[in-house]
């Protein structure tokens, strides 16, 4: 008898974890440019978390494994979001990790959308990708003095919740 109150409630728990994770949304964005203060061979990449500079030849993964969150295992962030929730907004702040007291500002100078996908197959939700060609205004008090403009492939994807 004891082992089926045991069971009981491992599968209520269970229940619970998979119903509140049908019902959440997701978004998603990040950008991805190369740096012309290094003859485009460095790249800058960012997701709604962190900031990464990296050597290109370094680069294994796109954007889009980016933006989702899976980082490769030899990048090494330098710094995060001072707002995760911003989105893609017209002037980004990131904070360096070891030094919070020096940030990096991208201030959108142009925006273009390439493309806008609506997946149907989401079954009772809306998922959207739309991707974009961005130029951005680098300013950083922790490396590159001189500003400088960056041409950047971004991408925004949002799933709703479940349509009623």
């Amino acid at each position: 008898m004891h082992s089926r109150k045991v069971f009981c409630l491992l599968a209520a728990i269970a229940l619970s974890a998979i119903t509140s994770s049908a019902i959440a949304s997701d978004w998603k964005y990040g950008c991805k440019g190369a740096l012309p203060v290094f003859n485009e061979r460095e790249v800058i990449m960012f997701n709604r978390d962190l900031l990464v500079l990296l050597p290109k030849n370094w680069l294994k993964s796109g954007l889009h494994d980016f933006v989702g969150g899976s980082l490769q295992d030899d990048v090494i962030a330098i710094a995060k979001a001072a707002d995760e929730n911003s989105g893609l907004s017209s002037n980004m702040v990131f904070t360096l990790l070891d030094h919070p007291d020096k940030k990096l500002t991208l201030t959108e100078k142009s925006s273009k959308t390439v493309s806008k996908v609506r997946d149907l197959a989401a079954g009772p939700r809306r998922a959207e990708t739309t991707i974009y060609r961005k130029v951005y205004r680098y300013v950083s008090d922790f490396g590159y003095l001189d500003p400088f403009d960056i041409k950047m492939d971004c991408m925004d994807w949002q799933l709703s919740a479940p349509l009623r």
